[in-house]
């Protein structure tokens, strides 16, 4: 039993590993924050990080058990980051694990609220209003994130369940109009 777990982890380990760098890499893009986007600072990052793995979790989800235990494993490598990136800022030890466990209501809240507000296409608001609290987002930024959002979203949903489960995503861009 041990043996059959260990070998999923390492045939795993490389397709988190590429997805959490993915997930990174694109939420900290600096054309997400400017004044009126998303606040620039640990924060916002961490919201920038969150939503954007939400959206990729959301779409594992329809990949089976294969999917759920990639989002799984790569919720798991995110908040590990997290743990070292609060360590690196300079956060006591004794408060890491209580802040980690607040960033883990937080996500599962934000994810929550994401995934509803995309269910519900009748309530278009719902995912502005989300973004906005969130993100931090001025009034005239929220429809340019919400329809960036979308678009996210429909990208995902084209890509092919092996080529997500390789921990491979092709983003969009946050564009100016």
């Amino acid at each position: 039993m041990l043996g059959k777990w260990l070998q999923k982890q390492k045939r795993n380990r490389w397709a988190v590993d590429k997805l959490h760098t993915s997930i990174q890499t694109h939420s900290l893009r600096p054309d997400f924050y400017y004044d009126g986007g998303a606040r620039d600072n640990f924060s916002g990052r961490f919201e920038m990080t969150s939503l954007h793995a939400c959206l990729v979790f959301r779409r594992l989800r329809t990949a089976g058990q294969a999917g759920k235990d990639l989002s799984q494993d790569t919720f798991d490598a995110l908040f590990h980051g997290f743990d070292e990136a609060l360590r690196d800022i300079g956060t006591g030890d004794l408060s890491v694990g209580k802040k980690i466990r607040k960033m883990g209501e937080a996500f599962y809240g934000r994810a929550k609220a994401y995934d509803q507000a995309l269910a519900d296409d009748a309530s278009a608001d719902a995912l502005g209003i989300a973004l906005k609290r969130n993100l931090g987002l001025s009034d005239a930024e929220t429809d340019r994130f919400c329809r960036y959002v979308r678009l996210v979203e429909h990208t995902l949903l084209r890509h092919e369940d092996p080529q997500l489960l390789s921990g491979e995503v092709n983003w969009p861009k946050l564009t100016l109009a």
